[in-house]
């Protein structure tokens, strides 16, 4: 039989959490000295005591253990065990979600640190699905706010993405003039009415701390080369350094190749 003191330095939980264990019912001592109150253990529980650890390290609520005891104070390891591998792997599923996305976002972070600001450069980007709300005001002097509202009003469920989507204003100009929209990514394997496909191309881009979408016909008209229609995105994007009041913007163009690829 093990002191109290005793149990606790060999498993590494404290006198006081021991206590908390018995008062909640699921660890009751070995024996109890009549004469003096004294708690014993047998060293057989100082793997229950393990348990409870793992328990605690599972975010299990210790009063779900108790569950898994019986009226005789019979503790169902095998059911237990089971039930804790089941939250184990789900943290674990968790935990590797949050990696691909700490993986994914560093990423973006590399890519656009290695472009000066205020510099138009070019880069290749895949196709993308956007949902898009039409905006029947232009984009000067529009907040941040203005749009988030707007985007509450799509359907977005986490799961969908393997990383964040993008969000943000879009310009679709032609022969018969500019039609403004507010977008948010939509996965690929949900086409929904509202969905607009821009294609896998080059696209000429510049960042900078302002808005300048509206400026977007004059910014890029070197290269343009006359055309009328063309589609212009800006979205926020992540530097190393993030200032919320001023966050950096990334202005895209894209010449439109056939109107087929962009329905």
């Amino acid at each position: 039989m093990l002191s109290i003191g005793e149990i606790s330095k060999i498993t590494g939980v404290s006198i006081k959490s021991l206590r908390y264990y018995e008062r909640i019912n699921i660890l009751k001592p070995a024996y109890i000295s009549p004469d003096s109150g004294y708690r014993y253990y047998s060293f057989n529980q100082a793997y229950l005591i393990g348990v409870i650890t793992f328990a605690i390290e599972l975010d299990i609520p210790l009063k779900e253990l108790s569950g898994f005891i019986d009226e005789q104070d019979t503790l169902d390891i095998k059911a237990f065990a089971a039930y804790g591998k089941k939250i184990a792997q789900e943290k674990i599923e968790t935990l590797q979600k949050g990696l691909n996305f700490i993986d994914s976002f560093e990423q973006k972070i590399t890519l656009h640190e290695k472009y000066p600001v205020g510099s138009i450069y070019t880069r290749e980007i895949p196709e993308k699905h956007f949902h898009i709300i039409p905006y029947e005001k232009n984009f000067e002097n529009m907040d941040r706010l203005e749009v988030i509202n707007f985007l509450r009003d799509i359907p977005y469920n986490e799961d969908d993405y393997n990383e964040q989507p993008e969000y943000g204003l879009l310009c679709k100009y032609s022969s018969l003039g500019v039609s403004h929209y507010i977008f948010i990514e939509a996965p690929q394997n949900k086409e929904s009415e509202n969905c607009k496909i821009i294609p896998c191309s080059k696209y000429y881009c510049i960042q900078s701390h302002i808005s300048q979408i509206e400026q977007a016909k004059e910014i890029f008209r070197d290269y343009l080369s006359g055309e009328s229609s063309f589609i212009v995105i800006e979205t926020e994007v992540f530097l190393g350094k993030f200032n919320i009041n001023k966050p950096m913007r990334e202005l895209r163009v894209i010449v439109k190749q056939s109107e087929k690829q962009n329905r």
